[in-house]
């Protein structure tokens, strides 16, 4: 199975919903296609930039994804090495929903097809943005005692190195996390993505 194919199946998802709707964009074309360097995984997708593009990208225009895009152009990596998801591949289509942060259900009913995206992908080094991906990769390597440690406001910064593929949790790109670490502090803590896949 390749990662089309993957989100084919993933459409046909019914665990959190049931007979509902549900909204899964497909992954960014810029993505790279296989053994990327590295895994970007965000929380769930919005209903205005995913709605518009139909696509999990830093180009939508909303303003996670703008200051996503601003971050990851300071650090000079190329783009067709990266590949972006969500810990939550949908959210449902009804009338008056409005994005809310994922539940422990939808994380766990996801939990499957994040880890069928790293099988494909095979990516070298796996970065959470934000609380929800981390509480979502935590269920991958319950064996990590230093990531089943780690939390945002006391470790951000650090990498897990124990596990393969290492680790890097980020806060997330929202205006709402950045009020916790700001715009600079964010980019700081980008810049250093360079080094750990140097001592990758």
């Amino acid at each position: 199975m390749n990662i089309d194919e993957m989100f084919v199946e993933a459409r046909k998802c019914r665990l959190c919903y049931k007979g509902a709707p549900i909204w899964v964009p497909l992954p960014d074309p810029e993505n790279g296609k296989d053994n990327v360097k590295i895994m970007f995984i965000n929380e769930r997708p919005g209903r205005i930039g995913t709605g518009a593009s139909g696509f999990v990208s830093f180009n939508n225009d909303d303003p996670s994804a703008n200051h996503f895009k601003d971050c990851f152009l300071k650090t000079g990596l190329n783009r067709k090495e990266v590949y972006i998801t969500n810990a939550c591949l949908c959210h449902p289509v009804f009338e008056n929903y409005t994005d809310l942060a994922p539940t422990i259900k939808e994380i766990n009913n996801c939990h499957f097809w994040l880890k069928k995206q790293i099988e494909i992908m095979k990516p070298k080094l796996i970065i959470t943005m934000g609380n929800i991906p981390l509480k979502s990769i935590k269920l991958l390597f319950l064996e990590s005692k230093q990531l089943q440690k780690f939390k945002l406001k006391e470790n951000i910064g650090e990498v897990i190195t124990e596990t393969k593929p290492w680790i890097y949790p980020l806060y997330h790109t929202s205006l709402r996390a950045r009020l916790t670490r700001n715009a600079e502090q964010q980019q700081k803590d980008w810049l250093k993505i360079k080094d750990i896949l140097t001592r990758l």
